[in-house]
């Protein structure tokens, strides 16, 4: 039996060694990892290479090895292309290896692939303790239909060994599965430290020049303003700096946005009828969807109550739905919806506009990323700043052409 165990430490060494390289060395993000030429996928490929060629021989025809650890992981982390390829290899290099069970190898796996396939979606939205619970579960499934096998061909005499080789790799694909999702957190860390880093640059810029470029434009709009009440001026030249007005008022409002980023008014955290809040919001929104052709539609639960800043929940609602309203341009309905559920407070606000991509999704919020043509980059970011310092959080849900939901929670007061 020694053989046997040294072949089992040789199979754990080829799982967590090139697993381990991968976690110090390469940072991949979830939409990277989907590629079929992928780090992850072609580490996956190698381990399953190494571990089908080095395989503990128990008798004549039976064979056992960690094959099952980069078929499930390339399906879970890699996505269905990359998890189609692990499996084309496996089953073409186990036909190659040739030996008895080919067959049971074909429809066992296939089972495998099709239940992970139609699980893709909801795997995607799985936490890292629903992951770990579903991988298992899947696992031991396959190990039970193997044990069916192995009572089926008369060979209960390796059912011990089998079940405990079977641990052996499920503890194996538990530590792989922790090595993913810590270089998973590495990735967020990393992309939070950037983003911090964005707006402190963008915070120090603010609080620096915001001061000195907003005293000349006050001085500049105070003299047109007395310029424009002389009698002797004609209309065309009342006309030009009506508009000089506009642009001076358009950028001191861009100055007030970045002195808003610098240094958020958070100190006064009250509890406030949040119900109400968003009311006066929409009615205040209201004429400008008139403007522009569109419907406010509203779902609004009465008495809900947060601890917050009501100037800042009216920055962050104006922002949102302005944003809801030109993104539909002419015509379109924009819902606001507002509800408590688990000691959640939770405002959606739905339109019905041209959407976003999965790419434009994951810049959202960045500072100086904008989607609009004549935007800054700063009213999102100032939102999703604001909301995070009330204890809440923002999520975005999009698709082109279908419309966007921001969906902001709070705890209830």
């Amino acid at each position: 039996m020694s053989i046997y165990y040294k072949v089992i430490l040789f199979q754990v060494l080829i799982i967590l060694f090139p697993m381990f390289v991968y976690h110090l060395f390469f940072y991949e993000s979830d939409r990277e990892r989907r590629k079929p030429h992928s780090k992850l996928s072609i580490i996956l490929i190698f381990i399953l290479i190494l571990s089908m060629s080095f395989p503990v021989r128990f008798a004549e025809g039976y064979i056992y090895d960690f094959r099952i650890i980069p078929f499930i992981i390339s399906f879970v982390y890699g996505g269905t292309i990359p998890g189609l390829v692990t499996g084309i290899i496996l089953l073409v290099y186990r036909f190659i290896i040739s030996g008895d069970g080919f067959y049971v190898v074909l429809v066992n796996y296939s089972i495998t692939c099709i239940v992970l396939i139609l699980m893709k979606k909801k795997l995607e939205s799985f936490q890292k303790k629903n992951k770990l619970l579903f991988i298992s579960i899947v696992f031991w499934a396959n190990t039970f239909i193997v044990m069916l096998t192995l009572f089926s061909k008369n060979q209960s005499s390796q059912i011990s060994f089998m079940l405990f080789f079977y641990t052996i790799t499920w503890i194996c694909m538990m530590m792989v599965v922790f090595v993913i999702e810590n270089v998973n957190q590495q990735m967020v860390i990393r992309e939070k430290l950037q983003r911090d880093e964005k707006l402190n640059v963008v915070s120090q810029l603010a609080a620096s020049v915001a001061h000195e470029v907003r005293n000349p434009l006050t001085s500049v709009r105070g003299f047109l303003q007395l310029i424009s009440d002389d009698n002797n001026l004609q209309e065309a030249q009342r006309s030009y700096i009506k508009i000089a007005l506009n642009e001076l008022d358009h950028a001191q409002s861009i100055i007030n946005d970045y002195l808003s980023l610098a240094k958020p008014n958070t100190e006064e955290m009250i509890s406030i009828n949040i119900s109400e809040e968003v009311m006066k919001t929409v009615g205040l929104m209201k004429s400008y969807s008139n403007i522009q052709n569109t419907t406010i539609k509203t779902d609004i639960q009465d008495s809900l109550y947060i601890k917050g800043n009501k100037g800042e929940i009216k920055q962050v609602l104006v922002n949102i739905i302005k944003n809801g309203i030109e993104s539909m341009g002419t015509g379109g309905i924009l819902v606001v919806r507002s509800f408590e559920k688990e000691g959640v407070i939770f405002i959606k606000i739905t339109d019905s506009g041209k959407g976003m991509t999965k790419q434009q999704l994951k810049n959202l919020g960045t500072p100086f990323y904008t989607t609009k043509e004549k935007g800054t980059g700063v009213g999102l970011t100032i939102s999703f700043q604001l909301v995070h310092a009330m204890k809440g959080k923002i999520t975005v849900e999009s698709q082109p052409e279908k419309g966007t939901t921001f969906t902001i929670q709070f705890p209830s007061a």
